[in-house]
């Protein structure tokens, strides 16, 4: 491609000429459909891009976003970075304090806020000198002003967005993704997972975070697909905007799909007898049918899908976390196929992905995509290292914090702090975060996530975190595990929850769990939590809070 269309000037440009009659963004507001076509949404980011110009706003200034969920957030978002500014996303769950760091720290100007928002951000607007301009998202969308749109002068290596990481492992920092290094991400996905006009998305993640600003929203827009934004993550919200839109792919993380799939399946236990046993014996032969390289559950299963509002559905995509290969192969089985991806912020997001029409690895995150070099490096004797990646989707550094940048981005590749290892086929394998790998006494690496994945799988555990601990007599470290319940699932099965039942059960749930581990991974101490692990807006777990040993809420405790 040439430089001249890795902007996203150039995506918008062409929404309002190819597109100009395609629906692609739409949402339910008061039980009707209100849609806007390529045309529509050009238009009205140029509009936008006017008024930010009249109040001041030049090339390369600070302007930041924050609001729900919505068409007017990427409307406001091409205006933006559309017109020569730098965007500055927040995560809408983020408190003010939180939103006062980011602002001073990327020095932004304005801020257009959607009324949800508004007075959080007038509560500290008085302590940020630089933001001179609070704008209503609401109002600036319902303007008909006609300032002078700016001519864009941005190229493809002038900074479009800055965009301050979730905080999983800590202080967040300041990526800086060019034109190029987005556009580079939004070409290579819509290539590799061949998506079209004709597709249609439905939005559950957050736009801020850059899997579903490039992959899910972006991606579809430079292809003319329409994008359908559900109201709430509530299960029945999300699967009416699937059935109404006709939905064939959605991006979502692994707890969302997890819970899916659990979904699917205990609705499958209420069914009588009869169904029961036709759905086992369907399942039975597209079980069979997988050793002759035969995906039958397409056929078998389509009733099914079509009763539960995913006829339409093509593919979903998983980011952000590790997936359980049971759950990626649990949904391959009902004829819906999971395309698993890896990627950072850093990387614009995305370096990994699997493709539709191949053999599907559940314990893989597939090759990486168009563009994209990934290194193993410093591997242990079981092919175990360090991934590094080198592309044009590479971040240009991060914002104002010259050592941190010096610790990650060398001759610029990204050395990304994550383990894994490459297979004959190309597919990268994740095994985890360099910072978490325990290390036993016998030089054996052990990582948490691995070993999280597989107690996840219990129906009756809900979360999990596990950590390194230490012996204090022998000084051996060995692996501790925090284990929150699932108390839905413990209330629908009749299963006492108080706290000697609890324990004893959850005891014998990671026993059982881990009888799939080596023994030098098996969890050998179990802690109890009632409440929530505290996450990101993509559910992540902030990891960091319990990295002390502070993460249990309850004194229960119960020995491996």
């Amino acid at each position: 491609m040439s430089d001249n269309t890795l902007t996203i000037k150039a995506l918008k440009e062409q929404l309002g000429e190819t597109f100009a009659e395609q629906v692609v963004l739409r949402i339910k507001r008061e039980g009707e459909y209100v849609e806007f076509t390529g045309g529509v949404v050009a238009r009205r980011a140029d509009a936008l891009a006017g008024l930010l110009a009249s109040l001041g706003m030049q090339h390369g200034d600070r302007v930041a976003l924050l609001a729900d969920n919505q068409p007017e957030w990427g409307i406001a978002y091409l205006a933006i970075v559309g017109h020569g500014m730098t965007a500055v996303p927040i995560d809408r769950l983020l408190k003010p304090g939180e939103y006062q760091r980011i602002l001073e720290d990327s020095g932004t100007r304005a801020i257009v806020v959607s009324d949800t928002f508004r007075d959080d951000l007038h509560s500290i607007a008085g302590t940020l000198p630089d933001l001179k301009h609070v704008l209503s998202l609401e109002e600036v969308m319902a303007s008909e002003a006609n300032a002078a749109v700016p001519d864009s002068q941005a190229g493809p290596d002038d900074l479009a967005v800055l965009i301050y990481t979730s905080g999983t492992t800590g202080q967040p920092k300041g990526v800086m993704l060019s034109h190029r290094n987005i556009m580079s991400n939004v070409v290579a996905c819509s290539q590799v997972i061949s998506i079209t006009h004709d597709d249609s998305f439905v939005s559950v993640l957050p736009l801020h975070h850059t899997f579903e600003c490039t992959a899910g929203f972006l991606a579809p827009m430079y292809v003319g697909a329409t994008v359908s934004y559900v109201g709430s993550l509530k299960s029945r919200d999300i699967v009416d905007t699937m059935k109404d839109s006709k939905a064939t792919i959605m991006l979502g993380v692994p707890l969302l799909y997890e819970k899916m799939f659990q979904g699917i399946m205990r609705k499958v236990g209420t069914q009588p007898v009869v169904t029961r046993t036709v759905f086992n014996l369907l399942m039975g032969v597209v079980k069979l049918g997988e050793k002759f390289n035969k995906r039958m559950g397409t056929a078998l299963f389509r009733s099914l899908r079509d009763k539960g509002g995913l006829g339409t559905i093509r593919f979903f995509v998983s980011g952000a976390a590790a997936l359980p290969p049971e759950v990626s192969m649990g949904f391959d089985r009902l004829g819906l196929r999971v395309l698993q991806g890896y990627g950072l912020t850093e990387t614009s997001p995305v370096v990994s992905v699997h493709r539709v029409e191949e053999v599907p690895k559940p314990d893989s995150v597939g090759p990486p995509i168009n563009g994209v070099e990934v290194e193993v490096v410093d591997p242990d004797d079981t092919g175990v290292g360090e991934l590094v990646v080198r592309g044009d989707n590479v971040m240009l550094g991060y914002y104002n914090n010259p050592d941190a940048t010096a610790e990650v981005l060398k001759d610029g590749a990204l050395y990304t702090g994550d383990s894994g290892w490459i297979d004959e086929d190309g597919h990268l394998h994740i095994a985890g975060r360099l910072k978490n790998v325990i290390v036993t006494r016998a030089g054996k690496n052990i990582y948490p996530e691995e070993i999280e994945g597989e107690l996840v799988l219990s129906p009756y555990i809900a979360e999990v975190l596990v950590f390194g601990a230490e012996n204090a007599a022998s000084g051996e470290e060995y692996v501790r595990a925090v284990v929150v319940p699932d108390f839905e699932y413990l209330e629908e099965s009749g299963t006492p929850a108080d706290d000697d039942s609890l324990a004893a059960l959850i005891d014998q749930e990671v026993r059982e769990r881990c009888r799939n581990l080596a023994d030098y991974k098996r969890v050998r101490e179990v802690e109890l939590r009632r409440e929530e692990f505290s996450k990101t807006s993509t559910r992540k777990i902030k990891r960091f809070l319990f990295q002390s040993g502070q993460a249990a809420q309850s004194e229960d405790a119960s020995g491996q």
